[in-house]
């Protein structure tokens, strides 16, 4: 029987027949009710005739005047006045169709969020849900134009429904991860071990991460990026001192999975709380938050001279003994030659691409935040 969905009637009765069909079953004229409660017998028969409602006070005097409980009336009222209210919101719904058509489906229904069998009214409904807004002119509000305003790049058109969907299953995934109180000081502590995770496998290094961070009272987490998004990572605060972190595998490579990890937590160590940041490719380098964000990554990842000595590598081994030094994966230093010197072609091989079962084993990760 669990399987059998519940019965929800499309319909609703007015108190006022209620009352009628307890007048006809006691003989009561709509008069003799009247003289029994002191309402006027008009104000009666606007009840039974559907034109009032029954309030709190009459709800007691009908209780006095019939045996029947004030709070029957009173539920009914509200249950008639919600079903009115509910029907209301149901037209409405069908005029935000062509909003909630925006928004790319299959992704919606892959994340759980829509149902291949939902109609056009279910679909906006659920959508408003998601984004916890009442209307698409709210969405508008809390959703995109904030993601407007922490924008880095214009350089290409991006789909806003879709980022902001990105954004908001970010933030569902990192309130899930139970962090400590946010303490500027563990973070920069625990800033200093993240590019030793660089040498593990990804999933297993955003795992460690993650724990290393949440110390900190930091919400890692990943989200698959959405096609049209561009997004790399965002920084922002959930609350007033809780800062989040998101983290697509654009790119697919490991260099980039772990520069774009760095570089968001140079914006939780160097900006302000509740500055936010939409990190999409291309990073506008005249930006100056992200220019610091960019040295705060390749300092952790590359101290001193390294960047110098990386530069200056003739060969597959060079780059190899390098990482071994500084103790950094492979792909990191690989990627940083390419970055330095424009060519990515002559030891691309060290810059190996995530495979398919790597990013669902980040999305396992995510999901679970209280699994070691």
């Amino acid at each position: 029987m669990s399987d059998i969905a519940e019965f929800k009637p499309d319909w609703c009765m007015h108190p006022g027949e209620l009352l009628a069909e307890v007048l006809e079953e006691r003989g009561l004229r709509q008069s003799e009710l009247a003289g029994r409660t002191g309402l006027s017998a008009k104000h009666i028969n606007q009840i039974i005739k559907k034109s009032v409602g029954i309030s709190p006070d009459v709800a007691i005097l009908l209780e006095r005047a019939l045996g029947t409980p004030a709070d029957f009336w009173i539920r009914a009222e509200a249950k008639y006045q919600e079903h009115e209210s509910r029907h209301k919101a149901a037209a409405a719904l069908d005029s935000y169709r062509d909003w909630a058509a925006k928004f790319d489906r299959p992704t919606l229904e892959r994340h759980g969020i829509l149902k291949l069998a939902d109609s056009d009214t279910t679909v906006v409904d659920k959508l408003l849900k998601f984004f916890q807004v009442a209307t698409p002119a709210a969405y508008e509000r809390t959703w995109v134009r904030p993601s407007v305003s922490f924008r880095r790049s214009q350089a290409f058109t991006i789909d806003e429904p879709n980022t902001a969907v990105w954004l908001r299953l970010v933030e569902l995934s990192a309130d899930a991860v139970p962090v400590a109180p946010f303490n500027p000081r563990l973070l920069r502590k625990a800033a200093m071990g993240l590019p030793k995770l660089t040498t593990m496998t990804v999933p297993n290094g955003f795992i460690a991460a993650r724990a290393a961070l949440a110390e900190a009272g930091v919400a890692l987490t990943f989200v698959r990026e959405i096609q049209g998004t561009r997004v790399c990572a965002a920084t922002w605060w959930i609350t007033g001192d809780r800062p989040a972190i998101g983290i697509t595998a654009r790119h697919k490579r490991p260099d980039n999975f772990w520069f774009n990890l760095m570089h968001e937590v140079g914006h939780v160590v160097l900006h302000p709380r509740r500055e936010s940041y939409l990190d999409l490719e291309p990073i506008d380098p005249d930006d100056p938050a992200e220019s610091e964000a960019n040295d705060f990554a390749s300092g952790l990842l590359f101290p001193g001279d390294a960047s110098e000595r990386i530069a200056r590598a003739r060969s597959q081994q060079d780059l190899i003994l390098i990482a071994a030094e500084l103790g950094v994966g492979v792909p990191s230093v690989a990627g940083r030659y390419g970055n330095l010197t424009g060519d990515w072609k002559t030891y691309g091989r060290l810059r190996p691409t995530m495979s398919e079962d790597e990013i669902r084993a980040l999305e396992t990760a995510a999901k679970h935040p209280d699994r070691p």
